[in-house]
């Protein structure tokens, strides 16, 4: 039986050219970077060139690009470490979407409780999206942080960050926004977008798990979130992880050549089986991720209107593992609650809808053959009543 990979926006497959890039720095030149002899300095020269590789793609400055463990730590780091610069002052008001990642939500409510922050979550717009206009119902005197995803990783809806940050710009407000999902699936460039903060992580991009980077501004405000050494120009303490920085520099190089390509091919992808869906079941498919210009190209969310359609929404995304078909019913970092997906529910789908929702995100060798696999799989679990 084929297996068929489409949960790239959970993780992307490490490439092998960015394996090789990670070898040596795993064997021979295995050195710790703050120290100071030769195996050192030779880790030292590949983390500044590695830096220099990632700021100049999303068109930053070196020094303002900060490596760390994972999305969610960058994300931590970029909240908690702002909050913690205006904890004990007039400002402690926090403003997010209710369709973020959980690696904001969660992190707010927990400066929330902890630390009586206040937080509003702003519902987005019929369409997905979380527009300046409402966000600027809520700004306070006491408002400091704005964070709005670039792009949703359930829905890939792209939010209009620009205007955001301009907005909140004139009410000297920091703005943060998870780019996870967005980088490599769009141009972005944080000198245009103008954000404050901005989070990456290597393994969206087919480089590994466990490395990502955290974006600052120039002379942004913000503390120290991991303590316990001086790395990261005292920003951030512990050993970098030399290898995995090693190939989250070539995932980039790859980005810097195919990211046209890729872009193309995904959305060929995505057109593709958007039209295969509505040939097959019209108007009983809901389509959860829009198909123009505001949304990735890579993602399509999809749900059924069960009064057309005979399915067990649970049984969904085992049905099609069983095929050999790998798809998700949301966020990865929430699979396997048998929980209906928080973004959907937001976007005013009920219960069941929203439980029974398939997120395919395509990645670079998925094929319209591995499509075409998927919907003959699809029409032999969803059929109609």
């Amino acid at each position: 039986m084929k297996r068929i990979y489409f949960d790239n926006a959970a993780t992307t497959e490490i490439s092998e050219e960015v394996l090789e890039a990670m070898m040596p720095y795993l064997r021979e030149d295995f050195g710790n970077a703050s120290s100071n002899h030769s195996f050192g300095k030779s880790a030292k020269v590949l983390l500044e060139d590695a830096r220099d590789t990632i700021s100049e793609f999303i068109g930053a400055s070196p020094k303002e690009v900060f490596f760390t463990g994972g999305g969610t730590e960058s994300n931590n780091f970029a909240i908690k470490g702002t909050a913690l610069r205006f904890l004990g002052t007039d400002k402690n008001h926090i403003i997010t979407s209710s369709t973020e990642h959980l690696a904001v939500i969660d992190t707010l409510k927990y400066l929330e409780k902890k630390f009586n922050f206040r937080v509003s979550f702003v519902k987005p717009d019929i369409d997905g999206r979380i527009s300046a206009e409402k966000l600027r119902a809520y700004y306070t005197p006491q408002t400091f942080l704005v964070s709005v995803m670039h792009s949703n990783n359930e829905t890939g809806i792209i939010n209009n960050i620009k205007e955001i940050t301009s907005d909140a710009y004139k009410n000297n407000i920091y703005v943060h926004t998870d780019s996870v999902q967005s980088i490599g699936k769009t141009y972005f460039n944080v000198k245009d977008l103008n954000v404050n903060f901005a989070t990456l992580s290597a393994h969206k991009i087919y480089g590994p798990k466990g490395i990502s980077a955290l974006y600052i501004k120039d002379k942004t405000q913000t503390d120290k979130f991991m303590h316990g050494g001086k790395q990261e120009r005292d920003m951030r303490g512990g050993t970098e992880n030399i290898a995995s920085i090693a190939g989250f520099k070539k995932a980039v190089e790859i980005l810097n050549t195919d990211i046209k390509k890729d872009i193309l091919h995904y959305s060929s992808l995505k057109n593709y089986l958007c039209s295969k869906l509505k040939q097959y079941y019209g108007d009983a498919v809901i389509l959860n991720s829009a198909e123009g210009e505001n949304s990735l190209p890579n993602i399509v969310n999809i749900s059924f209107d069960r009064n057309k359609l005979d399915f067990d929404e649970e049984m969904l995304l085992i049905q099609l593992d069983l095929k050999g078909i790998a798809v998700s019913g949301g966020s990865a970092c929430t699979s396997g609650t048998h929980q209906p997906s928080h973004v959907l529910l937001e976007l005013g789908r009920d219960r069941l809808t929203a439980l029974g929702s398939l997120r395919i995100s395509f990645g670079r060798k998925n094929t319209t053959e591995e499509t075409d696999i998927f919907m003959i799989a699809l029409k032999d679990i969803i059929k109609e009543k």
